[in-house]
């Protein structure tokens, strides 16, 4: 076999890497959105990330939830494949799914029950019927979809999160999110990223769950080629060389493996050994270029992170607010978490506003997600009894009892010392002429009506108390 030159062999490895919808003039727009259209319904537009899966169809744990008949409990599955195309899946759905390419009918083509397509941007997927459609969108609009950023947070905290996070989508550098788990790490990275109106995907590494053995991590990382071991029938991108153009978020970077901290210095340095797996020992692909977002929970200095590693995560460094810093925000972020239960899966419903003290009163040791699970729950629950009751679907309204409830059952499960705290609520304690009627309201609610074990939790007396529920 006649040797080629290195140029050569380099310029072939690149041409195998590189990402479908970058770097080519050629190649097709790519896929950053979908639009569902529902009966009924204004038009609903998410931004489709690669490392999430969605379920479209009637049950309730679907992405998007769909109220038509003609729609399957779990009508079809939408995911981004290892090469970066998004492709669809028809889960033998009664009513089938139709696809119109491009929104050419004369084209169209069911696909019920095959195997994945392959979509492309304008195409529509028919769910049963025209009633309810999927359109493939190249723009998303910013701060729409998903835990969307328009809400208006009154707290400082907040402001001054959202003041970091346009200041850092005008520049490139590398930006660090450190807080505790649930304080909206991973949405803030994608936010920056949205801002930022890079051309290339949004690529989530969780750095927890990355595979130990070094074939398998280079494989994930790097990708590998053709026949590099036993089923590798063709060339598969890794997450760093699928990042091009794009961001590269490193969740958990505190428990990135050694090994992948090596492979991420000779990427970011551009030398080094970076090849795929199975690539020739002297293949020199070019190096792939990304934003860098990272997230620890842990000082970076107390992790096992190599330091000149560190001083390239560093860039810009944002520290995430507790949501105890962003009471003022628990009304405002409810709202938003009642607007996604609305408008994904059709669960319309308000919380009192002895709800909301009751929620304002209580610590969040979970921060903001635990809050998202506790108006999911809840608003799902009630939903699920009136259905079961055959009740016609109508405005929820979740009062305090239904909350208090959820969260005794919740401390329950976690082993909270229930007998200290009956209710497991951590209420902020405040000075008596500051406390609302809601507030003590929320309080006796909690503790199943008992006053007494109300007053102590508030810290005031029982005469207290009373005077303020008469109010």
């Amino acid at each position: 076999m006649t040797a080629r030159p290195e140029a050569a062999m380099s310029r072939e490895i690149t041409r195998e890497l590189r990402v479908p919808g970058v770097g080519s003039e050629l190649e097709p727009p790519m896929i950053r959105a979908v639009r569902i259209e529902r009966r009924g319904q204004p038009a609903l537009v998410l931004p489709l990330y690669p490392d999430v899966e969605y379920v479209f169809g009637r049950s309730a744990d679907s992405s998007v939830v769909f109220s038509d008949d003609a729609v399957s409990r779990q009508h079809g599955r939408l995911w981004c494949d290892a090469h970066l195309r998004w492709v669809f899946r028809d889960l033998n759905s009664s009513n089938g799914t139709f696809r119109i390419p491009n929104g050419r009918p004369e084209s169209t083509l069911e696909v019920r029950g095959s195997a994945p397509v392959v979509l492309s941007v304008g195409d529509q997927l028919l769910l049963g019927t025209e009633r309810s459609k999927l359109v493939l969108l190249e723009e998303a609009p910013a701060g729409r979809g998903r835990g969307a950023a328009t809400a208006t947070f009154p707290s400082e905290a907040a402001r001054a999160l959202e003041a970091r996070v346009q200041l850092v989508a005008h520049h490139q550098l590398p930006v660090v999110l450190f807080g505790a788990s649930g304080t909206g790490k991973t949405f803030t990275a994608r936010r920056i990223h949205e801002l930022s109106r890079r051309p290339g995907p949004f690529i989530l590494v969780n750095c927890g769950r990355l595979p130990r053995d070094v074939a398998a991590l280079q494989s994930e990382l790097l990708g590998h080629v053709k026949g590099a071991y036993t089923g590798a029938a063709g060339e598969r991108p890794g997450k760093f060389f699928a990042a091009a153009n794009g961001t590269l978020f490193l969740d958990e970077v505190e428990s990135l493996p050694r090994e992948a901290q090596d492979f991420l210095i000779d990427i970011l340095e551009g030398t080094g050994a970076f090849a795929p797996l199975g690539a020739p020992a002297d293949a020199r692909p070019e190096a792939p270029r990304f934003r860098l977002i990272s997230a620890s929970k842990t000082p970076l200095l107390q992790t096992t992170l190599r330091p000149d590693l560190i001083q390239r995560l560093l860039g810009d460094p944002i520290t995430m607010p507790s949501l105890d810093e962003r009471k003022a925000d628990i009304a405002s972020l409810v709202a938003q978490f009642l607007a996604r239960e609305r408008s994904e899966r059709n669960v319309d419903a308000e919380v009192t506003p002895e709800g909301l003290a009751l929620l304002e009163a209580r610590a969040w040791p979970g921060q903001l997600r635990e809050l998202q699970r506790v108006i999911e729950v809840t608003t799902q629950r009630l939903a699920a009894e009136r259905a079961a009751r055959g009740l016609d679907a109508e405005r929820l309204v979740v009062g305090v009892e239904a909350l208090a409830q959820h969260l005794r059952d919740q401390e329950r499960v976690l082993g909270a010392a229930v007998e200290e705290r009956p209710t497991g609520l951590h209420v902020v304690r405040k000075r008596p002429g500051d406390l609302s009627a809601a507030e003590v309201a929320a309080a006796v609610a909690a503790h199943g009506g008992n006053k007494t074990h109300a007053a102590q939790a508030l810290g005031i007396a029982l005469n207290t108390l009373k005077k303020k529920l008469r109010q």
